[in-house]
């Protein structure tokens, strides 16, 4: 298959010697990246096992939109941020949780109720601030929406 873009098409989307080709609309770009190749290692199924416990959380909408909102601000003040999307902007507040409190926290085995219970400051946007796991910026305090 031959890749070719068209002018008057927002992006090419698809495989092609070994990258991977989409358009991602948060940066305004087509984004290419490598295909993974990497062999199967105990560091890959704990990534895999932490990847779904994280989204296993599931957040709410108001949660959600509180992302949302704190990365448009601060896309809007700094524009070398290129973070994708909120959730990008969730998973690495919630590495930078596990590394600030490695006693209470460890990924593999963290739920909802466990964030709730031990008030842990993954628990909003505005409380990730309070902590230093998210970047303060003017507002922070509205976003208060919880997990």
């Amino acid at each position: 298959m031959k890749a070719r873009v068209k002018s008057g098409i927002i992006g090419f989307s698809g495989k092609l010697d070994g990258a991977i080709y989409y358009y991602h609309p948060g940066v305004k770009r087509t984004v290419v990246r490598r295909a993974p190749k990497m062999p199967i290692q105990a560091q890959n199924e704990d990534y895999r096992e932490i990847s779904r416990q994280i989204k296993g959380i599931n957040p709410g909408d108001g949660y959600k939109h509180d992302f949302r909102m704190y990365l448009a601000d601060i896309r809007e003040r700094d524009e070398s941020i290129r973070m994708p999307s909120w959730y990008s902007l969730y998973i690495k507040m919630m590495w930078a949780m596990q590394a600030k409190y490695p006693q209470q926290v460890n990924l593999k085995t963290i739920t909802r109720e466990q964030i709730l219970e031990q008030q842990l400051p993954c628990r909003s946007v505005k409380a990730a601030v309070e902590d230093g796991l998210l970047a303060k910026i003017p507002g922070y305090q509205y976003l208060d929406n919880e997990i």
